[in-house]
C-alpha cells in the first residue's frame, strides 16, 4: 500500500465530500430535508467527511487499478451506494413510517457525492503514480 497516496487522497477526498456535501445538502437540498433542532457541529461534518476521504483512498489502495477517473467514478458510485443505504436504514431503525422519498433523495444524493469523490482521490492517486 502506497502511503503518500492513501494520505494525499484521504485528505483531498475528504475536503471534496465536505465541500461536495455543504452544496448538495445545505444549499441544494436543505428545503427537502426536515432540519434538526439546534445547530450543527462542523467539526464533527469535517471529522467524519475526512473519514469517508480516508475511506475511499484506502479502497482505492487495495485495488490498483483505480487511479483514472471514470473508474474511480464507478467505484465511488458503489461505495455510495452502499453507504447510503446502511446509513439511511440506521437512521431510521426506530421509525414505524419513514418517508420513502427521503430515502431515495438521500440515497441518490449520496451516490452522486461519492461519485464525485471518488474520481477525484482517482484522479489524485493517478497523478502520484
Amino acid at each position: 500500500m502506497n502511503a503518500k497516496k492513501l494520505i494525499a487522497g484521504g485528505i483531498v477526498g475528504g475536503i471534496a465530500y465536505f465541500l461536495l456535501g455543504w452544496v448538495v445538502y445545505g444549499m441544494l437540498l436543505h428545503d427537502f430535508f426536515p432540519q434538526p433542532p439546534g445547530e450543527e457541529n462542523l467539526t464533527h461534518i469535517f471529522i467524519g467527511s475526512m473519514s469517508y476521504g480516508f475511506l475511499m483512498g484506502w479502497v482505492f489502495q487495495l485495488n490498483e487499478g483505480i487511479g483514472k477517473c471514470v473508474p474511480g467514478i464507478k467505484a465511488g458510485m458503489g461505495i455510495g451506494l452502499f453507504a447510503a443505504l446502511h446509513m439511511t436504514y440506521f437512521m431510521h431503525m426506530y421509525e414505524t413510517s419513514f418517508d420513502m422519498k427521503l430515502m431515495v433523495v438521500d440515497t441518490l444524493a449520496m451516490i452522486g457525492i461519492s461519485a464525485l469523490v471518488g474520481a477525484i482521490v482517482a484522479v489524485v492517486n493517478g497523478k502520484l503514480s
